[in-house]
């Protein structure tokens, strides 16, 4: 199988923006095989989970913006990965 045969990120998803600046801050990297993208939503996801039990049992605020960061981060990645399989 070819490498052209795989599904890979469009790298048009981003995350960390804001009101005031109406763009992402970072940018999912165009060209990245589907399956490896998801693979390191799934772990970023797992580290979420994870900071907020502890977060929440500890009322650490800073393990909470965390998890929030980390979260969109990996929403981005599945977000790019959609838009790459649908790709026409």
């Amino acid at each position: 199988m070819s490498k052209d045969s795989y599904d890979e990120t469009v790298g048009i998803a981003s995350f960390i923006s804001s009101q005031q600046l109406p763009m992402g801050l970072f940018r999912i990297t165009p060209g990245v095989p589907c399956d490896y993208a998801l693979e390191q939503a799934s772990t970023l996801l797992g580290c979420v989970h994870k900071l907020i039990r502890a977060g929440g049992m500890d009322e650490d605020g800073d393990m909470m913006w965390a998890a929030f960061y980390l979260s969109g981060f990996a929403k981005a990645i599945v977000d790019d990965v959609g838009l790459g399989m649908n790709r026409a």
